[in-house]
């Protein structure tokens, strides 16, 4: 707008060839300024970064990439993103965004983006499980300012995160929980087989998963089937890092037992007890549901 390029802006980027019988359809991001991109991936410029936040946060849930998978399409463009309506109406919004942005802003590069979009409720949220590897109080240590801390890093803490974006985006859109369950159920086979065989270690690190979109992480699986039943001590795996500017270097990665898994559906189930709850203290509902480029 008024001459500026897109990448003076932070950016909703997506995959732009989908494949709907893969583990998930719809696979997004936002991108930080200065960054451009090819034509394998699809962005939105947003005119505002509340409306950007939240349309990330619903591209993230299972009820959007539903909705693309159905379509059969083999590329998402513009087409297909016109379709999907915006979720901006409280007080989904805000969790929504607490959540969205932790996941996102992982660098000083979302700072300004973290800061503007701030709302002293995020600092007041809590996580819907009680499960004692989730760290209780990230929310409460929230700040304006960002900082490295604002951003989830643990790996069940993302998950738990992703779990209650999809139930937040199904209570913003008028669906119940057991159209929530149905879908995950019947459209999304990969997903359920990998939930239902990914470790976690006592401080939320994935310890083992088949998942082919997670290459290398956790041990494999002949080497986990050996100290999955450890019930206390730590094993640990020597990799190669090369993430990293100056590497590759060595390091030493520790799981600390117990090994548990998590169960998807429960975690639905309580999360939706929870934030319906909150709804029911808090002021507005579901108000407005706009589409992207202006149809309802």
């Amino acid at each position: 707008w008024d001459g500026r390029p897109v990448t003076d802006f932070y950016r909703l980027v997506s995959r732009k060839m989908i494949g709907p019988s893969s583990e998930r359809t719809l696979q997004s991001a936002i991108a930080p300024k200065s960054v451009a991109h090819i034509d394998s991936v699809f962005s939105i410029t947003f005119r505002d970064t509340k409306t950007l936040v939240g349309q990330a946060g619903a591209y993230f849930s299972l009820l959007f990439d539903f909705f693309v998978k159905t379509t059969g399409k083999s590329h998402f463009r513009y087409d297909l993103a016109g379709l999907l309506p915006l979720i901006d109406s409280e007080p989904w919004f805000t969790l929504m965004a607490a959540r969205t942005l932790s996941l996102n802003c992982l660098t000083v590069h979302y700072a300004p983006l973290w800061e503007e979009l701030w709302d002293d409720a995020f600092a007041r949220d809590s996580w819907t499980s009680a499960d004692p590897r989730l760290d209780r109080d990230f929310f409460a240590r929230l700040t304006p300012k960002w900082s490295w801390s604002c951003a989830l890093r643990a790996d069940m803490a993302r998950r738990q995160a992703l779990v209650e974006i999809d139930v937040l985006a199904a209570l913003a859109l008028g669906m119940t929980l057991d159209e929530l369950l149905s879908i995950y159920r019947v459209q999304f086979p990969v997903l359920r087989q990998y939930e239902s065989d990914t470790w976690y270690d006592a401080n939320g690190r994935v310890v083992f998963t088949p998942s082919k979109g997670l290459p290398g992480v956790g041990l494999p699986r002949e080497e986990f089937e050996q100290v999955k039943k450890m019930t206390e001590g730590a094993v640990t795996r020597e990799i190669e890092d090369d993430t990293l500017p100056g590497g590759p270097f060595a390091r030493t990665i520790e799981y600390r037992a117990p090994f548990s898994r998590r169960d998807r559906e429960e975690d639905y189930r309580a999360a939706w007890e929870a934030f319906s709850r909150r709804a029911k203290r808090g002021t507005g509902f579901l108000g407005g549901i706009r589409g992207l480029f202006g149809r309802s």
